[in-house]
């Protein structure tokens, strides 16, 4: 009998109650959105931030003026991208130009950021030029350049708003010791790299570049307060509209509460009649808004975290049992304000029509 009252007031009340449903679908769509790509934000963000090249370097320390080589392998046991780089003077055309022998294999997931006209790597015998040297020296894609080391064919022009617009990138030979060995490494492993390579490597001191590390800290941080400050505004406002649809509601049934009150129901029992309403149409809402969530998260994510691993980027399964907790408890604050009116009705006067 209880449910055949529950069903029959969300029957009845169609279009009254579109709205209370319409509400708190958007919401757990939002909702799920926001659980969606705030889950896990922090490896997100940092899958991202490793397009964006090294945060931290391994260079010489004290006397020495090289890097083993040896301390790359070091680093990659250490989980963490290292590439070595070794620069040299050269002359190009009678000018001097600084040239960069890079190992192209192991640098591929730190030059992510470079923009490129042509091939991304040279092979033995071919080369890169900065988008500054091939202008300064007339260069361009599949010419001889003829470095006074060794000659090479060019393979593409490189531009990256750093140093290397101004050199000539080759690859890196069997040298053993080189001038820098570029990091990326998670924030928690940079100290435990710091004392694993003083014990391995006295000669080589890793430096951070304070102004990528931190500007990583803070992006993180920062989204991080605007996701979760505009969830509460969403689900305030969302509140405050099925409170005030739930209130015009029960000013609506006044009669009919006026007769249960009259033959014999409880306050509690008739609030609980509210409730049960109100749950049922929270979690019919909950399902519609889950799956439009699930779509948008999917759009978002594939635009906004286009290197997520994984068949679904942006989306994650599990936040509908947040979301479902989100909505029912919107839902119940939103009903305990309008059904405490409950106990102040008289049934003989809401009978007489006063």
């Amino acid at each position: 009998m209880f449910w055949r009252f529950v069903l029959s007031g969300l029957r009845y009340r169609r279009r009254r109650l579109l709205v209370t449903f319409s509400a708190l679908a958007v919401a757990s769509a939002l909702a799920t959105v926001l659980f969606s790509v705030y889950s896990d934000l922090d490896r997100k963000l940092r899958g991202e931030f490793r397009q964006n090249g090294a945060n931290a370097v391994l260079a010489p320390a004290g006397d020495s003026a090289t890097v083993p080589r040896g301390a790359v392998e070091e680093a990659e046991r250490a989980g963490v991208a290292a590439a070595p780089f070794l620069f040299a003077v050269g002359r190009l055309g009678g000018e001097p130009v600084v040239v960069a022998a890079i190992d192209f294999g192991r640098a591929a997931t730190l030059t992510g950021f470079w923009r490129v006209e042509g091939e991304r790597r040279a092979a033995p015998g071919e080369c890169l030029a900065g988008s500054e040297a091939a202008k300064h020296f007339g260069l361009a894609s599949g010419q001889r350049v003829d470095l006074d080391s060794a000659p090479c064919i060019l393979r593409g022009i490189v531009t990256t708003g750093g140093p290397e617009d101004a050199q000539i990138l080759v690859p890196l030979g069997s040298a053993e010791s080189v001038s820098l060995i570029q990091i990326r490494a998670d924030a928690p492993r940079l100290p435990e790299l710091r004392e694993r390579m003083a014990r391995k490597f006295p000669g080589v001191d890793l430096r951070l570049l304070y102004a990528v590390t931190e500007t990583e800290a803070n992006v993180v941080l920062k989204v991080g307060k605007v996701l979760f400050l505009l969830s509460v505004l969403i689900l305030t406002i969302t509140t405050l509209c099925v409170t005030t649809n739930f209130s015009a509601l029960l000013l609506e049934r006044r009669k009919e509460i006026g007769i249960l009150k009259a033959i014999g129901a409880g306050e509690r029992a008739i609030a609980s009649l509210f409730f049960a309403e109100s749950l049922t149409l929270a979690l019919s809402s909950t399902f519609a808004g889950y799956a439009a969530g699930l779509v948008a998260a999917f759009w978002i994510g594939k635009r906004i975290f286009p290197s997520a691993s994984g068949v679904l980027p942006g989306v994650d399964l599990l936040a509908f049992f947040p979301v479902a907790a989100t909505t029912l408890t919107v839902a119940a604050l939103a009903t305990l304000l309008p059904a405490s009116r409950i106990w102040r009705l008289e049934a003989a006067q809401v009978l007489r029509g006063d």
